[in-house]
C-alpha cells in the first residue's frame, strides 16, 4: 500500500491516506475533509465535495489500510459517491482485504456492487525471489543452507524475510554459534504481527496450533478450539496465505511460543488445559502431555499430578533434570494433602543435587516454600518430619532426631489408617553426610518413642506413624573386603536413588585405608556424570576426589580438585560444601603453606547451625590443624576437643575410628601439658581395636614425643610402616622428618641423612613447602645445611644447625668461655656429660677446641630455648 502510493505520487496523483482522511484538512487545501460533529452521515457531503474538487486537478487514490476498523458511515459514504456522483471522476479507491473475505463486517459485500471493482492477491514470494531480497538487504550472498532455510522459515512472507535477513546480520556480527532465527527476536515479532493482522478468527487457530505443536492436526485443532471445522479451515487459510504455517503446524517454535506469551491468559489457559488431555487421550507419553500442563502452569486433577511426576521421573532417566524439576515443582505447588506436598518437596531436594548440589540444602531450611497448611504451620506432622529429614541430611542428626521424637509423641493417641507416602528412596539422600547416619539410624530406628515399630531388613523406621526409609543397609555398618565394596560399585548404575549407595562407599574405601581406589572409582563416576552432562554429580564425586587425593598425601592435586569445586559452588553457605570440599581446600593449603589463603577461606561465611552438624566435624578438623600450623595450639585444642564432644554426643563411634584424640593430643603436647596427652593416647589405644593403618601411624607418631630418646626411632620406625600402609605420603613424610631428628639426637647422622633424603623426595611430591622448610633446618641441600630465617627466604647459616638442643647450649656456654665446671653447674649436669657434648659439638663442627667455636653461634639460642 505505501509503496503504491507513494508511486502514485510520483506520477502527479492526489494521494489521500488514511491519516490525512481523518485529518481536519486534506493536502494543498484548507478546506475540512469532513465534520467531526455527527456520525450519522448528515455532513459528509463535505468529503464528496473535496474529493470532487481535488479530481479536477489531477487524479486521486485514496488508500484505505484495514478500512474494517473504520467508521461505517466514511466507507459506505465513499464507496457509494464512487458508484454515483465520482463515477467519473479520475477517482481510485485502494483497500487491503483479508483473503477468502476474512474482514469483519459488510465492506466486502459491499465492495462486489463495485462495477469496476479489480482484486489483486498477493502472492508470496519463491525461493529465489526471497533469497534475492535477503541479499539485498544483508549485502552479500547467501549459501544454499541458508537459501532453504530462509524460505521454509518465511513461506515467501516479505516482512518475515526481512526480519530474518536483519536477524542474519546481526548473527554475522555475534559470531557463527548464534541462533538464526533469534529467540524473542525480530523474526518472531513480525510473525505475531502477521497473525495479528490476520484478524481474530486466524489468532484463534493460531492459538491452537501453538498450543498442540507436534500433535496440531484436524482432529486436535477440533478438540481444543471452541470453533467448527470450516471456520477452523478459514482461519488456516488466513494464515497460510501470509506464509505463517506450514501443513497444521506454525513455521517455527519461536512463533509458537510468541503466540503462547502473547494470548489473553485465560484463553490460552483453557487451551493448554484442552490440548493436554487430547494429547493423553491420544497416548502420548508423560512427558508430551506435561509439556502442556508446564506451559498452563495450573494444574486441578489427579491425573495432572500423577502425569508430572511421571514425567519428572522420566525425564531423570533422560538426564533431563531442568524438565524433571519443572514438573516437580508443578506438582509441589499443586498438591493439597500434606504429606503428599512433603514427599515432593523432598523429592525435588534429591533432583537439584543434579544441578546445584551446594545451594539446595540451606535453602531448604531457611525459607521452607509451604502453603496454607489446615493443620496449622506449627502443628503440621508433615512439614516437621520433612525439615526434620532435611536437618538429618545436612548432619544436624540431634535436631532432627528430637524432631522426629517430638512428632512421633504428639501423634502417640492417633489410632486409624496412616499415611505412607514416605515408603520411597528419595530419604536416602542424607547418607551422603559423611560416616553417618548408618550407624546414627540404627539407634533411631530402635527407639520405641521415636519410631513405634521395630526396624526392619529395608531400613524403614515409622515417626507419626508413617514410614520413609534411612538407608541404613547393615553391611555399611559391618566391616567389608575391599572386593566386596569394589563388586557393589561395580553393580550399580549411577542414578538418583543409586548415589546415595555409591558416596558412603567410595568415603568406606578411603576410611579403610584404600584412597587409591576411591580415587579411581571417584573418576569413573565422574567421567560417567559429565558425559551424561549431570553437572551436580560430576561436582559431588570431583569434592570425594578431593578427599581421596588427600588421604594419599597428594597435596597439589587435592587443592585442585577442591578449588575448582568451592569456586563452581559460588560463597551460598553449605553444609556440604563447608563440610567437605571447603575442609579439604583449608587443610591442603595448610599442608602446602598457603596461610593467607587458608585464612581468606576459614573468613568464608558458615550456614546456621554448622557446628551442629556432623559436616562441622572435618571442617573444625582443618581448622585446628591450621592453627596449629601457625603456632595457636591453644585454640586448635578447642576445636579437636569440640569435635570429640560432638562425637561423644551423636554417638558415632560405630564410625570409623576418629581422630581427634591423637590431634588433641598433639596440641596438650604443644602446649607442654605431656600429661594430658599421655591420658587421651591411651583412651584412643583402649578404643580403637582393628584401627586403620593411618590413624595407627599418627598415634605412634605422637606417642613417639613422649618417649624416652632411646625409645623414639623404633616408635617412629613402626609409624612410618603403619602410615606407608596407608598411602599417605605427607603424613609419612612428617613421620620421617621426625625419625630423622630422633637419629640426631641419637648421634646417627648417617640414618638421619638418609631418612631426610627419603623425607625431602615425598615433601617434593607432595608440594608441602612447610614440610620442606623443616627438612632443610635438620638436614643437607646441595651437601651444605641451610636454614630459613623466620622473617627471611632460605639462606645458609653456620654448621651449628646441626647441634641438637642440648649440644647447642653447652656450646653456647663454651663460646662464652665458661669452663666445663661452670658450665654443669649452669645447666645443672655433670662434667662428664659436658664433656660428652663438647666433644659430639667438634666432630658435628668439625674442629679441635673450643675457641674454633663461632661467636655467633648464641644466636639462635632463643630459638633452640
Amino acid at each position: 500500500m505505501e509503496g503504491f502510493a507513494h508511486h502514485a505520487a510520483e506520477t502527479g496523483a492526489t494521494v489521500l491516506t488514511t491519516a490525512e482522511l481523518e485529518s481536519s484538512t486534506a493536502p494543498g487545501t484548507d478546506r475540512p475533509t469532513a465534520s467531526t460533529g455527527t456520525r450519522d452521515g448528515t455532513e459528509l457531503p463535505a468529503l464528496d465535495d473535496l474529493i470532487s474538487t481535488l479530481a479536477e486537478r489531477a487524479p486521486v487514490i485514496i488508500c484505505l489500510d484495514k478500512p474494517q476498523d473504520r467508521e461505517e458511515p466514511t466507507w459506505r459514504r465513499l464507496l457509494a459517491a464512487t458508484r454515483r456522483r465520482l463515477r467519473n471522476s479520475p477517482v481510485m479507491v485502494v483497500l487491503t482485504l483479508l483473503p477468502f473475505g476474512g474482514c469483519q463486517g459488510d465492506l466486502h459485500r459491499h465492495l462486489l456492487r463495485q462495477p469496476n471493482l479489480h482484486r489483486l492477491r498477493l502472492s508470496p514470494l519463491d525461493r529465489d525471489q526471497a533469497a534475492h531480497l535477503c541479499e539485498t538487504l544483508h549485502g552479500g550472498p547467501l549459501g544454499d543452507t541458508d537459501r532453504e532455510a530462509l524460505h521454509a522459515l518465511s513461506g515467501g512472507n516479505p516482512l518475515l524475510v526481512r526480519a530474518l535477513a536483519e536477524e542474519l546480520a546481526m548473527r554475522a556480527r555475534s559470531g557463527p554459534g548464534a541462533p538464526w532465527p533469534c529467540p524473542r527476536g525480530l523474526y518472531a515479532q513480525a510473525a505475531l504481527d502477521c497473525v495479528r493482522l490476520s484478524g481474530p478468527l486466524a489468532m484463534s487457530v493460531a492459538l491452537g496450533m501453538a498450543a498442540l505443536r507436534d500433535f496440531s492436526d484436524p482432529t486436535g485443532l477440533t478438540a481444543v478450539l471452541p470453533l467448527d471445522w470450516p471456520e477452523i479451515v478459514r482461519g488456516m487459510n488466513l494464515l497460510r496465505e501470509a506464509g505463517l504455517v506450514d501443513g497444521f503446524r506454525l513455521r517455527h517454535p519461536e512463533i509458537e511460543t510468541e503466540v503462547l506469551e502473547h494470548a489473553e491468559p485465560g484463553r490460552r489457559a483453557d487451551v493448554l488445559l484442552r490440548a493436554a488431555e487430547h494429547v493423553r487421550r491420544c497416548g502420548a507419553g508423560a512427558r508430551a502431555t506435561a509439556r502442556h500442563l508446564l506451559a498452563n502452569g495450573h494444574i486441578t486433577e489427579s491425573w495432572q499430578m500423577a502425569t508430572l511426576q511421571r514425567a519428572a521421573d522420566e525425564a531423570l532417566a533422560d538426564d533431563d533434570a531442568d524438565f524433571a524439576i519443572a514438573c516437580v515443582d508443578l506438582a509441589h505447588d499443586a498438591a493439597t494433602d500434606c504429606w503428599e506436598r512433603a514427599r515432593i518437596a523432598l523429592k525435588r531436594h534429591v533432583v537439584l543435587l543434579r544441578t546445584e548440589p551446594w545451594r539446595d540444602d540451606q535453602r531448604y531450611l531457611e525459607k521452607p516454600e509451604w502453603p496454607v497448611c489446615p493443620h496449622g504451620t506449627d502443628h503440621c506432622a508433615a512439614q516437621a518430619v520433612l525439615t526434620a529429614l532435611l536437618m538429618i541430611g545436612c548432619g544436624r542428626l540431634e535436631e532432627g532426631g528430637a524432631m522426629l521424637r517430638t512428632v512421633a509423641a504428639a501423634d502417640a493417641g492417633v489410632t486409624g489408617p496412616r499415611p505412607d507416602h514416605f515408603n520411597e528412596g528419595w530419604p536416602w539422600f542424607f547418607c551422603l553426610t559423611p560416616g553417618v547416619p548408618d550407624a546414627w539410624s540404627l539407634r533411631m530406628s530402635s527407639e520405641q518413642t521415636a519410631c513405634g515399630e521395630a526396624h526392619d531388613v529395608g531400613g524403614r523406621i515409622q515417626a507419626d506413624g508413617v514410614r520413609f526409609s534411612v538407608c541404613v543397609n547393615r553391611h555399611h555398618v559391618r566391616a567389608r573386603a575391599v572386593h566386596e565394596i569394589e563388586e557393589h560399585l561395580g553393580a550399580w548404575t549411577l542414578g538418583d536413588t543409586t548415589l546415595a549407595l555409591i558416596v558412603p562407599e567410595l568415603r568406606h574405601l578411603t576410611t579403610i585405608g584404600r584412597p587409591d581406589l576411591a580415587d579411581a572409582w571417584c573418576e569413573h563416576f565422574a567421567g560417567e556424570a559429565a558425559e551424561r552432562g549431570v553437572e551436580g554429580w560430576r561436582q559431588l564425586f570431583t569434592a570425594l576426589r578431593a578427599e581421596s587425593a588427600l588421604a594419599l598425601g597428594r597435596v597439589h592435586e587435592a587443592e585442585t580438585y577442591a578449588r575448582e569445586v568451592v569456586d563452581l559452588g559460588g560463597d551460598a553457605p553449605s553444609h556440604w560444601l563447608c563440610g567437605g570440599v571447603l575442609a579439604s581446600l583449608i587443610a591442603a593449603c595448610t599442608a602446602s603453606g598457603q596461610y593467607e589463603e587458608a585464612v581468606r577461606l576459614l573468613d568464608r561465611p558458615v550456614p546456621d547451625g554448622f557446628y551442629r552438624s556432623v559436616h562441622g566435624l572435618d571442617y573444625l578438623r582443618a581448622r585446628g590443624q591450621f592453627l596449629m600450623a601457625v603456632g595457636r595450639p591453644h585454640l586448635a585444642l578447642s576445636d579437636f576437643l569440640a569435635v570429640g564432644r560432638h562425637t561423644e554426643r551423636c554417638d558415632l563411634s560405630m564410625r570409623a575410628q576418629p581422630g581427634w584424640r591423637i590431634d588433641a593430643a598433639e596440641a596438650w603436647l604443644a602446649l607442654g601439658n605431656a600429661d594430658e596427652a599421655e591420658q587421651l593416647l591411651y583412651a584412643h589405644e583402649a578404643l580403637a581395636g582393628d584401627d586403620t593403618s593411618l590413624n595407627a601411624g599418627l598415634w605412634l607418631r605422637v606417642c613417639a614425643q613422649l618417649a624416652e630418646a632411646s625409645e623414639r626411632p623404633g616408635l617412629l620406625t613402626r609409624a612410618a610402616e603403619h602410615l606407608q600402609a596407608s598411602g599417605n605420603s605427607w603424613e609419612l613424610a612428617r613421620a620421617l622428618v621426625d625419625l630423622a631428628e630422633a637419629y640426631q639426637d641419637l648421634d646417627q647422622s648417617a640414618r638421619a641423612d638418609l631418612t631426610l633424603r627419603k623425607a625431602q623426595q615425598l615433601a617434593d611430591e607432595c608440594g608441602a613447602s612447610p614440610l620442606r622448610e623443616r627438612i632443610a633446618v635438620l638436614g643437607l641441600v646441595d651437601g651444605r645445611p641451610v636454614l630459613r630465617s623466620p622473617r627471611g627466604p632460605v639462606r645458609v647459616p653456620d654448621p651449628a644447625a646441626k647441634l641438637s638442643d642440648s649440644e647447642r647450649r653447652v656450646a653456647v656456654l663454651a663460646a662464652r668461655g665458661m669452663t666445663n665446671r661452670e658450665i654443669s653447674t649452669e645447666l645443672f649436669i655433670t662434667v662428664s656429660t659436658v664433656e660428652q657434648h663438647l666433644t659430639r659439638v667438634y666432630k658435628k663442627l668439625d674442629i679441635t677446641s673450643r675457641q674454633e667455636l663461632p661467636l655467633h653461634i648464641e644466636l639462635a639460642l632463643p630459638e633452640t630455648a
